[in-house]
């Protein structure tokens, strides 16, 4: 089999296929475990009026990532099966879903993800929560600390195992638990 053989070219398309599909899909759940594991539990805080609550507010962002994983996922394993480039006829079940899982993606980046952000923050004033820069770690910009009492925002002088903030304060160390 030489380069220039379709038989060449077919296999090469389809291993580029199988790439693509493992990049697609370990993005996809990736993205999925991130919003489950670090956005939502920002709204159980908020219902249990927790001390502090971390808001990784750029994880708003990646609520567009699943659906157009899940395109790339599909044009992927339908390309490995085939052989062909994915490009379904146009009002095909596929074609629907692919144009559907698209808009979904770009509805979710452009109106969804904001909206969720500036909710988030309007929900957290609402509740008397007031940033704290303090809590922040160096280097970490893009997380956003809120704690609903002045004296839970300090700049730590050591964490915990379970990343709680902790202060000496008068020969006593003081942790605020960020679980809760």
């Amino acid at each position: 089999m030489n380069s220039n053989s379709p038989a060449f070219a077919s296999l090469k398309f389809r291993l580029l296929a199988a790439l693509t599909l493992l990049l697609c899909a370990t993005v996809g759940v990736f993205a999925t475990y991130w919003l489950i594991a670090h956005a939502l539990p920002i709204y159980g805080q908020m219902w249990r009026r927790a001390s502090a609550i971390e808001v990784p507010y750029m994880a708003f962002g990646l609520i567009m990532a699943p659906p157009v994983m899940l395109a790339c996922t599909v044009a992927s394993a339908f390309a490995i099966w085939t052989g062909k480039r994915f490009d379904p006829p146009e009002k095909s079940a596929l074609a629907k879903l692919q144009t559907g899982l698209m808009k979904a993606s770009v509805y979710s980046l452009i109106g969804l993800a904001p909206l969720t952000a500036i909710s988030t923050t309007i929900a957290l004033n609402a509740l008397d929560y007031t940033t704290c820069p303090q809590l922040r770690k160096s280097g970490s910009a893009w997380q956003t600390y809120w704690v609903n009492h002045p004296g839970f925002c300090f700049k730590p002088d050591s964490y915990t195992e379970n990343r709680w903030r902790c202060k000496n304060i008068d020969g006593k160390k003081l942790c605020i638990n960020m679980d809760e």
